[in-house]
């Protein structure tokens, strides 16, 4: 209706409604968004759960996401991450990659742990 992509409105949200700098945060701040307002294709908290009990356990120190969308996964990805490791992001659509870039700014990872290509 107002000729905004519904990822730009999450991320705007975002911006009046997260804590710049904490990845939990962003990440219920997308949950509420995704439950409240609009849905979104996103992991959630209790799939969340899971991948951050494997990142926990495998300690990876490189990791490949394909599929970045809105930035959701891959903060929960770097969040989750030890201390030195790296994720590699890759988004095929554009406007996608650049919400997501922006998401994942905002929680605080910057080059050196997540890198979009």
């Amino acid at each position: 209706l107002t000729g905004v992509p519904r990822e730009q409105r999450a991320f705007q949200y975002l911006l009046a409604h997260a804590i710049p700098g904490d990845p939990r945060h962003v990440l219920q701040t997308f949950d509420q968004w995704c439950y409240h307002c609009e849905h979104l294709s996103c992991v959630g908290p209790v799939k969340g759960r899971i991948v951050e009990r494997l990142l926990e356990e495998r300690a990876p120190l490189r990791v490949l996401e394909l599929g970045t969308y809105c930035g959701y996964g891959t903060v929960l990805l770097a969040r989750g991450l030890p201390p030195g490791a790296r994720l590699y992001t890759v988004e095929g659509d554009p406007r996608h990659a650049a919400v997501a870039e922006k998401v994942i700014r905002l929680a605080g990872f910057d080059e050196q742990t997540v890198s979009s290509v």
